[in-house]
């Protein structure tokens, strides 16, 4: 009988002590397996969503499950964008007065009020999308963790800021209905004298003062330094940069210019293209440099999304076609053909209607021809160069085109209704339309731009 109420009186303990393990859950551990184990890995669907793209993929750039980075990165602001995107670029050169003055950063009031006006010049003529450049030289126009102050906006390399442009901009243009887009340049480094005045806290000086690097990681053509995307490294300080802007500021989109390899020559990427030969590489250099430019574009693609689904993402070769693909390497095929890498193409199509090689109606349907994804748009990029030149010397018999026309531009836009792909335009550049500190209209080209402005005003593409 004992025996037995020893068993009872165990057994109830044992039932006690199992609600009670249940109740309390131990504050060390997760309560939800499931939830514990997908922190750690993609389940089977993620991961076929993240290999789904026909392109190079890589791994998250900071570790862990590639759905939890995307949340980690989004941010609140969601980005404004037109249907009819009427764009202008505002370079580096156009801004560089605004920004410094006697070598030094401007003082903020001064700033403010001269880039007041110019926000308020481009919003005049029509303008609806500023594309800001941010990045032109592996430098930055903001306070950067990423990349050292550019000499563009404190005056030369070494200084830091006194304040944050870059943020002014971003709120002036919101302030003013504008829609505005960070602009970098992927690739394109210093010279030597001005990367040996950058901290050594970037990792642009570090890689150039390792001679394990440099050469491999920074590789010099002509005056000055690439970034070379061949090595996942380089490409990974490239998107770096990419996702701190997007999350720093309320920027609508994203925009890359033309500045690709800057060579042919087989001697800029032989390293890196020797070892994947050695792991049983099959591209040609070709392929093999567009396939490190694809990796990178669907990257920055990707970064961008995952900050903000809404942002656009768009890139801007140069116009003629053959140049892009067979010598700076950009595979605009696959990026105007399949969802994954941009948003919008913008080529450069910086030709009159009379150039005898790329007239401005047939290089703009060729581009057009490219894009094959639903997800892709045509925005095509035009200037007021040769109109203030008055000539184009590479235009053949359409030569002097723009000396016994002040109306081309008018024409080209009123073309651009024909292109069904298309959504806007973007012009280069804002000094051709006013001088950045006076205001002051840009005489050589008043008279096209009073022709063609009226017609930005009231086109539409929808």
């Amino acid at each position: 009988m004992k025996r037995i109420a020893f068993i009872i009186l165990l057994a109830l303990a044992l039932a006690l002590f199992s609600c009670s393990d249940a109740d309390e859950p131990s504050t060390d551990a997760p309560t939800d397996v499931a939830s514990a184990e997908k922190t750690d890995k993609p389940t089977e669907r993620e991961t076929e969503k993240a290999t789904s793209r026909p392109r190079p993929t890589e791994p998250a750039l900071n570790g862990g499950d590639e759905k939890e980075e995307d949340t980690l990165m989004k941010r609140e602001y969601v980005a404004q964008n037109f249907e009819d995107m009427k764009c202008m670029w505002l370079s580096q050169f156009d801004l560089s007065r605004v920004y410094s003055d006697g070598g030094a950063q401007r003082n903020e009031s001064d700033f403010r009020a001269l880039l007041s006006t110019v926000l308020d010049k481009v919003a005049e003529n029509g303008i609806n999308t500023v594309i800001l450049q941010v990045r032109p030289n592996a430098d930055s126009m903001y306070p950067s963790q990423v990349y050292p102050p550019s000499a563009y906006v404190v005056g030369s390399y070494g200084r830091d800021f006194g304040y944050d442009a870059v943020k002014i901009a971003v709120e002036l243009a919101h302030e003013r209905g504008l829609s505005i887009h960070a602009w970098i340049n992927p690739l394109r480094a210093m010279t030597d004298a001005q990367i040996t005045s950058v901290q050594r806290d970037y990792a642009i000086r570090r890689w150039y003062d390792d001679s394990a690097l440099r050469g491999k990681y920074v590789v010099k053509v002509g005056e000055n330094w690439y970034l070379n995307p061949a090595y996942s490294e380089v490409r990974e300080l490239i998107l770096d940069g990419a996702r701190e802007v997007m999350q720093k500021y309320d920027f609508d989109g994203l925009h890359m210019d033309d500045y690709f390899y800057p060579t042919t020559d087989a001697s800029f990427d032989t390293a890196a293209y020797r070892q994947y030969l050695r792991e049983d590489g099959t591209l040609s250099l070709a392929d093999f440099r567009r396939e490190a430019l694809n990796k990178l574009v669907g990257g920055m693609y990707d970064s961008v999304k995952a900050i903000d689904p809404e942002a656009l993402y768009g890139i801007s070769p140069a116009g003629n076609y053959n140049t892009v693909y067979n010598s700076h390497y950009a595979d605009v095929l696959t990026w105007c053909a399949e969802e994954g890498y941009i948003d919008y193409i913008c080529p450069q199509v910086y030709f009159g209607l009379e150039h005898s090689s790329f007239d401005f109606i047939s290089t703009a349907e060729k581009w057009q021809s490219y894009i094959k994804s639903d997800k892709v748009s045509l925005v095509i990029g035009m200037s007021l160069g040769k109109a203030q030149s008055g000539v184009d010397n590479y235009a053949g018999e359409g030569k002097n085109e723009w000396s016994e026309h002040k109306d081309v531009l008018k024409r080209c836009l009123e073309c651009t209704k024909e292109f069904d792909r298309c959504i806007g335009v973007a012009y280069f550049c804002y000094q051709y339309f006013y001088d950045p500190i006076s205001a002051e209209p840009n005489s050589k080209t008043q008279t096209e731009r009073d022709n063609f402005v009226p017609v930005l005003k009231e086109i539409s593409w929808k």
